[in-house]
């Protein structure tokens, strides 16, 4: 009886757990390649519903399900969100023009990443000419990150991008259908500046609706907000001057996407003040910065129209200074025991010299520098107890103070983690990086894990010729 009853439940637990895998929602990935079609993958992966929700509310269902190859750039749902697209504006868009929306991701024939050349133009089913590329191992579809690629389907090809390919008439066109539920992430202000502007002596709105093309790195209401614009009214009461001083800082000449930049641009406003472009892509999303300030994929980047590009960015650009990094130190009498940390580090390891990577027009690095008064607190009474230290101890605290690229502390979230050039070693032995965090964006707290408080931060995200410096008043301690 005892082993009627263990083989009774040992049925149902078979049972079970067949109905739960029969029952189990499938991922888009947990098809092997070409055995599902387009749109079977498309509407089984909750990431990519709203993709769903506007195919089949534009009737496309059954072109992604037949025999016909195609291959299909989806949108994730984050992707519409941050284009401007949520599924509230899709719900109240005619089906033409969603039809056409959906009909720019889709492509006839299979397009294989890995054959994607540097630069290449290809139509979509919408007829409009779209720039793919394949730099090193990334792919990019108008400068969008292609975060998953190569998924084949039983009719066609599936990548996953985090961007809407769409293409407006203008940049105006661009700014004014852009729609976010988050206040701060909208461009309210900035239209209302744009208007107020061009009364002035430039008239910014026949430039965002002309034919000659720029690109715009767009202040979403937060930028305007912080820096000194509490709202719509507020720029309205300001000069054109002013006013047109602050667009021509986010103004440049010729249309560039994300995809098209790298750590050694240095693009010129209208202003004729520097951006200083920072890349990297520490995952399957490209980080970029302007003056420091993030943009670039994940965000509202890359919207295309005819005449240009708009890019935002969530501070107004700060103006940086005519010097390196290593000159900006050298010249402040507050910083000179720094400058002689600097020295003596470099004595440490003869392949790395910190004064000359801080000199270096092609290395980017964030540097807190130590006042006088903070290194004298920590025990260093002058340059020659410094120098009395060994080379190794100045060098760890050197690393410690920098950053790889520049790092407005705006672009971490609060207590946001920023990894440190220094590196130890744990209890296992392995090499792990040590981080500094960061909190109070509006007044720009830093503290090291060994730091019994957060340390105010005197002067700050000071733009520098090849990275940016930061001055405080304490030693940091991993």
């Amino acid at each position: 009886m005892k082993r009627n009853i263990k083989s009774i439940i040992a049925a149902c637990l078979v049972l079970v757990l067949f109905n739960m895998v029969a029952c189990k929602k499938l991922s888009s990935f947990d098809y092997p390649d070409g055995t599902a079609t387009t749109y079977t993958v498309i509407k089984e992966d909750l990431n990519y519903s709203i993709f769903r929700y506007a195919v089949d509310r534009a009737g496309l269902a059954e072109l992604l399900n037949g025999k016909e190859e195609y291959t299909v750039f989806i949108p994730t749902n984050g992707a519409f969100t941050n284009s401007g697209y949520p599924q509230t504006v899709l719900a109240t868009m005619t089906i033409p023009d969603l039809a056409a929306l959906i009909k720019n991701h889709i492509f006839a024939g299979r397009i294989d990443a890995q054959t994607i050349g540097a630069s290449e133009t290809k139509a979509n089913l919408s007829g409009q000419s779209v720039l793919l590329q394949r730099i090193g191992s990334n792919a990019y579809i108008d400068g969008a990150d292609v975060t998953n690629a190569n998924q084949a389907t039983s009719n066609g090809m599936v990548h996953v991008i985090n961007k809407i390919v769409v293409t407006k008439p203008t940049m105006l066109d661009v700014i004014n259908a852009y729609s976010n539920t988050t206040a701060n992430s909208q461009f309210t202000i900035s239209i209302a500046a744009i208007a107020r502007a061009s009364t002035g002596n430039t008239n910014f709105t026949n430039i965002l609706t002309g034919t000659a093309p720029y690109t715009f790195f767009l202040p979403n209401n937060g930028a305007w907000i912080d820096g000194g614009y509490a709202s719509v009214a507020a720029v309205t009461a300001a000069t054109p001057a002013a006013l047109e001083t602050i667009l021509k800082n986010h103004l440049v000449t010729d249309a560039k996407f994300t995809s098209q930049l790298d750590s050694t641009t240095t693009l010129t406003p209208m202003s004729g003040i520097k951006i200083y472009i920072d890349k990297g892509k520490p995952s399957r999303t490209t980080n970029i910065y302007a003056n420091g300030i993030l943009f670039g994929n994940g965000i509202a980047s890359n919207m295309k129209a005819v005449n240009g590009v708009v890019h935002t960015v969530s501070r107004l650009l700060p103006t940086p200074i005519a010097t390196n990094t290593l000159d900006r130190i050298k010249s402040d009498a507050t910083l000179t025991l720094f400058a002689a940390m600097l020295k003596r580090a470099s004595a440490a390891d003869p392949a790395v010299n910190y004064e000359t990577l801080l000199s270096d027009p092609l290395k980017f690095y964030t540097v807190f520098a130590v006042n006088n008064a903070g290194i004298i607190a920590a025990g260093y009474a002058d340059a020659n107890a410094i120098n009395a230290e060994k080379a190794e101890v100045i060098a760890n605290i050197v690393k410690f103070h920098m950053i790889y690229r520049r790092a407005n502390n705006i672009n971490y979230p609060e207590n946001g983690l920023a990894v440190t050039l220094l590196r130890t070693k744990n209890s296992a032995g392995t090499e792990v990086g040590n981080s500094l965090t960061f909190s109070s964006p509006a007044t720009f707290l830093v503290k090291g894990p060994s730091n019994p408080a957060t340390i105010s931060v005197i002067t700050k995200n000071v733009v520098t010729t090849n990275g940016l410096l930061n001055i405080i008043g304490t030693v940091l301690k991993p």
